[in-house]
């Protein structure tokens, strides 16, 4: 009866040294969608391994990497030649050291495209996942507190300026009337009309974020989204 399993439950490495150790002949089929790899074991060793027209030791190495995908093994089954010389403990050694050269390029690369993104583009993600996320916020915008937009994700119908320049007015007054009043320091201001609301939160020292919604949405919901972007805002501003 052939041996039948799961990759996520046994890996590459260990049917190798399982099936190396026992020192039968055998046939290692693995199958990861439309990817098929066969690996020949006799005496001890890895002896063959084929996918398509590769043969040789570089396609157990490229196999070695496999995370998922499903297995069969099939005993007493011979190779139809021999690609492979290598000692299978070398094999897997020398497969396990490329992967990890694999893994390292992959993180430079990626640590490279994150130290290639400015600053702006990772204000305008912030924003763009505070839009996705939530179904009530209808634009976004950072605005300095001398009224000049730093992003902005807002409809088409609303001029960024204007947006820039009703922030900035809002903020004084707001300032002004919290102080006249000894309610401390502002923190937010929430303006509703009859289409919809404008929320403005402090997002740091130096900047605000103005969100805007239509009419009749739930606010408790949107302070929360608009708090949580603010704090990732604040944070990227430093």
């Amino acid at each position: 009866m052939a041996l039948k399993g799961s990759l996520a439950d046994l890996s590459i490495a260990d049917l190798i040294q399982l099936h190396c150790q026992s020192g039968t002949r055998a046939l290692l089929l693995a199958q990861r969608g439309a990817e098929e790899v066969a690996v020949y074991f006799a005496d001890g060793e890895v002896v063959h391994a084929e996918s398509g027209a590769l043969q040789g030791d570089e396609v157990v190495y490229a196999l070695l990497a496999w995370e998922t995908g499903t297995f069969e093994v099939e005993q007493g089954r011979d190779a139809p030649t021999r690609t492979i010389t290598m000692p299978w403990s070398a094999l897997i050694m020398e497969g396990m050291r490329r992967l990890d050269e694999q893994k390292l390029s992959m993180n430079r690369k990626e640590q490279g495209a994150m130290a290639g993104e400015t600053r702006r583009d990772r204000l305008a993600k912030i924003l763009r996942n505070v839009i996705d996320t939530s179904g009530d916020i209808s634009g976004v915008a950072i605005v300095s507190m001398d009224g000049l937009i730093m992003a902005a994700d807002l409809p088409t119908t609303v001029d960024q300026a204007r947006v820039g320049a009703v922030a900035a007015a809002i903020l004084s007054l707001s300032g002004r009337s919290v102080g006249q009043l000894k309610r401390g320091d502002l923190q937010q201001t929430t303006i509703q009309g009859t289409e919809g609301n404008i929320i403005i939160t402090q997002a740091g020292p130096n900047a605000v974020l103005v969100g805007l919604t239509g009419h009749g949405v739930n606010l408790g919901m949107v302070f929360l989204e608009i708090r949580e972007c603010a704090v990732a805002i604040a944070a990227e501003l430093g």
